[in-house]
């Protein structure tokens, strides 16, 4: 079983650079120590490998790769260049 004290909350909080104040270490530890056992009783949980995990599926449709003019949609777009959409610039050199 791990154990947590005093020591080890104050050791923590210094080096995460967060204030803990004296009337909220015992509370503290109480908490994260209740945390530890648990995290402990869920490593005790044995896990089949039976269950597969699940993946997107969509129901309704197979999905196919369907061949279409790109031109129809180019000619709809404010601008275009050499086939492609032409866009504002949202990035910036270094």
């Amino acid at each position: 079983m791990v154990k947590f004290d005093k020591e080890e909350l104050i050791k923590l909080a210094d080096l995460s650079a967060l204030k803990v104040y004296d009337n909220e270490v015992d509370d503290l530890v109480n908490q994260i120590q209740k945390l530890l056992d648990y995290t402990e009783e869920l490593n005790k949980v044995k896990l089949s490998k039976e269950s597969s995990p699940t993946k997107n599926v969509n129901v309704f449709r197979e999905d196919k790769a369907v061949r279409f003019d790109s031109a129809l949609l180019l000619k709809q777009a404010p601008k275009t260049k050499d086939g492609f959409f032409v866009v504002p610039k949202i990035l910036k050199k270094s």
